[in-house]
């Protein structure tokens, strides 16, 4: 399998990734805090709850995010007609060079008295970006006039330049507001299902606690590697393997942290 390039599935992983690693660690915290009460009832409910919560909220969050990365259409049709202009001076400029193959002379390119002031509008144009000094900038567009071969050097650079490079810019894959946010929602559905499932058929709320720990480190390290083979194609196995333990460690620090912080607001309570 070659690496994959679409844009679309690396901006689908990307939001998944963000709601499926919020979906793992927050439900698990809760599960794992409210198991203390013994109750396999009330870890599931508070579970199904914050699961439903969790998801809605990031869901929105996601939309409102994308939605303002969405570019202005008026800013799109300014950019297109600025490069439809310097394409079409680029089209003129092709015009006022020509080869002639009777003589060694004749093989230097010939500027006319119309298309020498389109070449050096042509590099006015390109100049200009440079913000040079206008004492400069006079300078050279003086030399430019006063010698015609400069001139038509210039722009045959200018010409080997834009072939070789692809001057049309690439139309970005539009950012699609509601399929991001349905991205992390979806993402974070399946992450939080995973540390609830064990409750579902364990006996016991600690039996169900310590699946669903391991069903967590599972899924955290599977999911790693697996995106990055996705992403990145088969022949990087040792790649794929340390974006695994990369989320994993992350996942369980997260989650270790969270469980942490609810067991000492526990031991605080009973304290008191």
């Amino acid at each position: 399998m070659k690496p994959s390039q679409s844009p679309s599935l690396t901006r689908f992983f990307s939001d998944f990734t963000l709601g499926f690693s919020d979906g793992l660690t927050v439900p698990f915290a809760l599960t794992a805090g409210l198991s203390s009460l013994g109750s396999t009832d009330t870890v599931i409910s508070g579970g199904l709850a914050e699961l439903c919560a969790g998801c809605i909220s990031m869901g929105i969050g996601g939309y409102l995010a994308a939605r303002d990365e969405v570019p202005p259409a008026h800013s799109n049709s300014q950019q297109q007609r600025t490069f439809d202009e310097e394409e079409e001076e680029e089209e003129e400029a092709r015009g006022m060079l020509s080869y002639d193959g009777d003589s060694e002379s004749s093989a230097r390119l010939e500027v006319t008295e119309k298309s020498s002031d389109s070449a050096v509008h042509l590099i006015q144009s390109h100049l200009e970006p440079l913000a040079l000094p206008p004492a400069i900038m006079s300078t050279i567009m003086t030399t430019l006039q006063s010698e015609p071969n400069r001139a038509t050097r210039a722009i045959a650079g200018l010409q080997s330049y834009h072939e070789k490079l692809s001057i049309r810019p690439s139309n970005p894959l539009p950012i699609s507001p509601l399929l991001s946010g349905l991205s992390i929602s979806l993402g974070y559905t399946i992450g939080g299902i995973i540390p609830l499932c064990p409750y579902f058929f364990a006996a016991t709320v600690g039996l169900g606690l310590r699946w669903s720990i391991c069903l967590c480190l599972i899924a955290l390290f599977t999911f790693g590697s697996g995106k990055s083979w996705v992403l990145r194609g088969e022949g990087l196995g040792w790649r794929c393997v340390w974006e695994g333990l990369q989320m994993l460690i992350l996942g369980m620090l997260a989650a270790g942290t969270a469980v942490a912080c609810v067991s000492l607001m526990e031991g605080g309570i009973s304290h008191k």
